[in-house]
């Protein structure tokens, strides 16, 4: 699992350019699914797909949200199949009880 927060003003570019600069690297890329969902009254964007690293398949899920200036990157990789179902349960635990938070005076 990877989690990244990024507060940079220049970031505020539409969500698809964001996870297009999520998966530089990878090769053989293959959507399974890609849907925007509801998540912290905002929409984020939700991309499942397959591809490989270096030449090794990998399972993806990528989920992008955009709030309050900030940029919130989640990030599931595994080998594909079982391992990669096997911790998309806990990965959707976690992005389930996600909020932010704005900072007290």
């Amino acid at each position: 699992m990877h989690v990244d927060s990024d507060c940079d003003p220049g970031l505020d570019i539409p969500l698809v350019a964001l996870r297009n600069h999520l998966i530089i690297g990878f090769t053989e890329r293959k959507v399974i699914e890609e849907e925007v969902v509801p998540m912290d009254g905002r929409e984020a964007l939700r991309t499942h797909l397959r591809a490989k690293l270096d030449g090794v398949p990998r399972e993806i899920l990528l989920q992008i949200l955009k709030k309050d200036g900030c940029v919130y990157d989640f990030g599931l990789i595994t080998a594909p199949g079982p391992t990669f179902d096997e911790a998309l349960v806990d990965f959707d635990r976690m992005l389930d009880g996600f909020t932010t938070r704005t900072a007290e005076p």
